[in-house]
């Protein structure tokens, strides 16, 4: 459930922070690491990348630990990675 300062002000929090958290990787980088491990979910599920709202979903049921913003986040980072072909 949503803290209520949060509701009242709006969340201003980093989602590099949970990212940081989550994807502790001291050898290639909390972010870099997150972003992988997202792309290769992504991949897994046959989701399109330029479909976020379903990336966003895909990621959360992944990592149930994983709040909106961070998600979202890192949606727009899997949408704008190179693509293999």
């Amino acid at each position: 459930m949503a803290r209520l300062d949060k509701l009242l002000w709006g969340d201003r929090a980093d989602p590099r922070d949970e990212l940081r958290e989550l994807f502790p990787s001291i050898e290639r980088g909390s972010l870099a690491a997150a972003r992988q491990w997202a792309s290769e979910v992504v991949a897994a599920a046959g989701v399109s990348t330029d479909d976020e709202l379903r990336v966003i979903k895909v990621l959360r049921d992944a990592e149930p630990r994983l709040s909106l913003k961070p998600a979202r986040f890192l949606a727009t980072q899997v949408a704008g990675a190179p693509r293999e072909t």
